[in-house]
């Protein structure tokens, strides 16, 4: 039941981009460094005179990866000269950050301009090759740097809110939390990786949750069961012989093979023909969602956390967006552009960023062509037409554009055009709806301070996390769990098992009327038994106590003392044991106070708190994207389930002593 975590093939992604980003860093601290490769330079290295350094991108090709320092040129004793790369940058911000100087300030400021004009609102690799760049004295710096390069990234914010802790700033580190916690829905892989997590916990809580309470019940009633099950046999047989009778029947599903699941049937039935109206309520609202949580639910958060690797197509369109794509995510994406809307997107997106004008055109050219409503691909490719200059024809898409999405991207794209063409009213207009929409981020726009400037929308990561998840619900999810806890015909379908409770509960209804049923006298707690003891006053009382409390004119005075002293005493000590089984064993408190309805949420709450406390680092590996902003969302969380479970316990107890 415990679905697979996020692959290996996003992990290595992020890797990747870690290990390029993170070159590029220790690049940018590249003074620093002068004075000991110019002492270096001073050992009598054999290098032939034709050859260079140069940077060129590491990783699976070195066309498309980044950082690794090479020679171009023939190694000594080598014949072969090996060409260098005619371009070793991947993208135009890659250019911006090398070419910007040796200061991370500097270079962050050369990269804001490019990210902007080619829709790269998160530089998460950049972000976190920042925060892990280990550069003494400039922590803070670097982290408020990486928040403005990745302000989508959970990572980023926690490691601000850390450096202001640190530098004393309470109030600045705990906006950053929040920040934190706000931009999870916004990051995909934060949202799968919370969203998955969650889902998994509730799971594990209503599976083990109601097979908690249902066996708390059916045990509650064992005895009863077990007297009724000896009382109906042909044969006589004393009080051992009938609990271990009632014990063989419990082993039947067992030794069928139907495992927990079969079990917890059996003791369903005894709970269904025992309990009250309430008890019964409680009992089926538990199979329902022991049900609901073994299948649809747990399948679901396989879904989620198998769904980054459950499409190549997207998960390389996902690299593309991202900046950290390799040749197989690039050859991958050729061979499906054909047929494929997203790949043929992410190809152009590539072109656009890496520069080459000619293939982006023809590129965007096909696919407003053969998508004419996709808003984004209509945006996008007017910026290129005014990039050419192309005035008329990018106003044209623009319109067509805005049309279709509200973007305030759009829109301040939009007034540019309009500014080219002198069109004064219309460019005012234009800009007046795009600050309607979002006048921070058109405010943003504007201070680059050139008429020139136009900015891609960022790719769509809706369609790709409609593609991830889409591609996971077909893929068959792990049935470790269901069958551990349904390992013959019940586990074999939903239906089965639901059909199996709804079979139990008829039956048990049916048969709760059929015969005298023994119950335990509230007082003393003796058995009652119309079969046994021939008169009985009510279910509640025994004979004894009946007369004991409502006819004490028929029971001598100094024996009545006695036993109602002895009776005061078990009810004092009856007491103890139901506070500390109502603080130890979840639900027992509402089962106790003839609440089984308290007592079914007490159990939900408890198992609740224990799953976010256990798994406050999520179920799996955290990808690089939400660090220590993933356990304060889910201890929070369980601190409010622990309160509310602590609360149903008090009621308990309390409805107990006012009964």
């Amino acid at each position: 039941m415990c679905p697979e975590g996020m692959g290996v093939t996003s992990s290595r992604r992020l890797l990747i981009g870690m290990l390029g980003w993170g070159t590029i860093v220790l690049w940018g601290a590249g003074a620093p460094l002068a004075d000991d490769l110019g002492a270096a330079a001073q050992m009598p290295i054999n290098v032939p005179a034709s050859a260079t350094l140069s940077t060129i991108p590491s990783g699976e090709d070195p066309e498309y990866s980044l950082g690794e320092t090479t020679w171009s040129g023939p190694l000594v004793g080598d014949e072969e000269v090996a060409p260098a790369p005619s371009d070793p940058y991947r993208s135009e911000v890659e250019r911006a950050w090398f070419g910007a100087g040796v200061g991370l300030a500097a270079r962050a400021a050369a990269v804001r301009r490019p990210a902007l004009s080619l829709g790269i609102d998160n530089f998460d690799s950049a972000a976190r090759a920042l925060i892990g760049s280990g550069d003494p004295g400039n922590e803070l710096s670097n982290a408020m740097l990486a928040v403005r390069l990745a302000p989508d990234l959970p990572v980023a914010h926690m490691a601000l809110a850390r450096q202001h802790w640190a530098e004393g700033s309470r109030g600045d580190a705990f906006n950053e939390v929040v920040s934190a916690v706000m931009s999870m829905p916004r990051n995909l892989e934060a949202s799968v990786w919370v969203v998955g997590s969650l889902l998994t916990m509730l799971a594990l809580v209503l599976v083990l949750g109601p097979l908690m309470f249902i066996a708390s019940v059916g045990v509650g009633f064992f005895g009863r069961g077990a007297h009724d099950l000896g009382d109906l046999s042909p044969v006589a047989l004393p009080g051992f012989a009938r609990f271990a009778l009632l014990c063989i029947l419990l082993l039947v599903p067992l030794l069928l093979g139907e495992g927990i699941a079969g079990l917890t049937l059996v003791l369903f039935s005894i709970g269904m023909v025992y309990g009250g109206s309430r008890h019964r309520m409680a009992l089926v609202l538990a199979a329902t969602l022991f049900v609901l949580g073994l299948y649809p639910v747990s399948q679901l958060a396989s879904t989620v956390l198998r769904g980054l690797d459950a499409d190549p197509i997207a998960a390389a369109a996902l690299a593309v967006a991202q900046g950290t794509e390799t040749r197989p995510d690039l050859e991958r994406l050729e061979a499906a552009a054909g047929s494929d809307f997203v790949a043929a997107h992410a190809l152009a997106v590539h072109a656009r960023r890496a520069g080459d004008t000619e293939d982006a055109v023809r590129l965007y050219s096909e696919l407003q062509a053969a998508y004419p409503r996709e808003a984004v691909v209509l945006g996008n490719y007017a910026n290129i037409q005014f990039g050419l200059g192309d005035n008329e024809t990018a106003a044209v898409l623009y319109e067509r554009s805005a049309a279709l999405l509200d973007s305030a991207v759009i829109m301040f794209n939009l007034s540019q055009a309009y500014a080219r063409m002198f069109k004064i009213e219309e460019f005012e207009g234009a800009m007046r709806v795009a600050q309607g929409m979002d006048g921070s981020l058109v405010a943003d726009l504007s201070r680059v301070g050139d008429a020139n400037f136009v900015a891609d929308i960022p790719f769509p990561m809706g369609q790709l996390r409609s593609r991830f998840f889409e591609s996971a619900r077909h893929i068959a999810a792990p049935a470790d769990g269901i069958e551990l806890l349904l390992p013959g015909w019940l586990g074999s379908g939903w239906l089965q098992i639901a059909g199996a409770f709804a079979l139990m509960a008829m039956i048990s209804v049916f048969l709760s009327g059929r015969f005298d049923q023994a119950s335990a006298c509230s007082r003393c707690g003796k058995r009652i038994c119309a079969r046994c003891d021939g008169t009985v006053w009510n279910s509640e009382t025994c004979d004894g106590c009946h007369h004991l409390f409502h006819r004490p004119e028929t029971t001598d005075p100094v024996k009545r003392m006695a036993r109602l002293q002895e009776l005061q005493k078990r009810e004092s000590l009856r007491e103890r044991i139901a506070a500390l089984s109502a603080i130890l064993i979840p639900g027992s408190g509402g089962l106790l106070a003839r609440r089984p309805d308290l007592g079914f949420i007490g159990v939900l709450l408890f198992g609740s708190a224990c799953a976010l406390f256990v798994f406050r680092d999520g179920v799996v590996a955290d990808p690089l994207t939400v660090g220590a902003a993933g356990p304060p969302v889910f201890v929070i969380t369980g601190c409010f389930a622990a309160f509310g479970y602590l609360v149903v316990v008090v009621l308990g107890l309390l409805l107990r002593r006012n009964s």
